[in-house]
């Protein structure tokens, strides 16, 4: 896995460059891993103002907020980090690669969610506390797979690790005797 910090400096980039390539990366990555959130990216997406857009209240004075930019920036950005993430893992690990990108959808339901709770009225939060309950339970089991997999792996190398060793063991003599052999023909050859 890449350095988060490596990563949330390319996000960073993205957001303050705001490349047209990065739209089109996630929504490609949207697409594969959460196409349900599309429509939700294109809403945040800015332009000119709709004429029923929600008005934030703090204490009963609307809040000025900005075009939106931000947040859908913020969401560009993340996905595309997260799509090129998966790309490059996809060439090592195709197994861990569709892993991942399923971890990427819930997450970015996960994101969907979370800017529905800070909207949605106080009747309708429960609802949406328990889609998030739902989703990172999911996210929890594909993590498992994850390790299960790291593990998998390890208990092979290190099996491969043992092998050798005994290997080596078995064939002490004849080791033995191929570097002494390396040994005293190097020590006679002209110099």
């Amino acid at each position: 896995m890449p350095n988060p910090q490596a990563m949330q400096m390319q996000v960073v980039q993205i957001r303050q460059q705001r490349p047209r390539e990065a739209e089109a990366a996630a929504r490609a990555f949207l697409m594969l891993v959460a196409p349900n959130l599309v429509s939700s990216l294109d809403s945040m997406r800015p332009g000119p103002a709709r004429g029923n857009e929600p008005i934030l209240l703090v204490d009963g004075v609307p809040q000025n907020l900005s075009d939106g930019s931000d947040r859908y920036w913020d969401e560009v950005a993340q996905l595309t980090v997260q799509f090129d993430m998966v790309q490059k893992l996809s060439q090592r690990d195709s197994v861990r690669a569709q892993l991942v990108g399923r971890m990427f959808g819930l997450e970015a339901n996960a994101r969907a969610e979370q800017r529905a709770y800070r909207t949605a009225s106080e009747s309708n939060r429960p609802a949406i506390h328990r889609r998030i309950v739902a989703i990172i339970d999911q996210h929890f089991d594909l993590e498992d797979m994850l390790r299960d997999l790291e593990i998998a792996d390890i208990e092979r190398r290190l099996a491969d690790v043992r092998a050798e060793s005994q290997r080596r063991r078995d064939h002490r003599a004849e080791f033995i005797k191929f570097a002494v052999d390396d040994i005293v023909r190097d020590a006679i050859r002209p110099r």
